[in-house]
């Protein structure tokens, strides 16, 4: 909350009610997206303009870290654990061939589960990163 102080201040300081303000902070910490924040700040009985209203939301956003910053998180989980299953795929794939015990299927199973997690996963990891992979249920 340190980061939004000075935010504060100056929105009080402009005339917009302290219960605004701090709806604003808190939907924009809990990911709550754009549209759906605006809507509620900018109705009747909050009584702020939509110029107030984005203005107050972009500078929310850039203090807490970007807008998608939440949806990204799930590019960062999924793509890791397809890159854990690649690498345990390529575990087995490498101790059925030294062995020679791994029957055709098991190899073919092994060879595409570390094609898949080897490229899949470290390709999603590259699109949260760039802010690229958004989560589709996000409120």
């Amino acid at each position: 909350m340190k980061k939004f102080e000075t935010m504060t201040a100056k929105y009080l300081a402009l005339g917009v009610s302290a219960d605004n303000i701090n709806y604003a902070i808190g939907s924009v910490m809990e990911g709550t997206t754009r549209d759906i924040t605006m809507e509620t700040l900018t109705a009747s009985y909050r009584g702020m303009t939509e110029q107030q209203a984005a203005q107050l939301l972009d500078e929310l956003y850039i203090a807490n870290g970007g807008e998608f910053k939440k949806e990204n998180r799930g590019g960062y989980l999924y793509g890791g654990l397809l890159t854990c299953a690649g690498l345990v795929s390529a575990g087995f794939l490498v101790v059925m061939l030294i062995t020679g015990e791994g029957k055709l299927k098991a190899i073919l199973l092994a060879t595409g589960g570390t094609v898949l997690g080897l490229i899949q996963g470290p390709l999603l990891i590259i699109k949260a990163i760039k802010g690229k992979f958004r989560d589709e249920d996000a409120p």
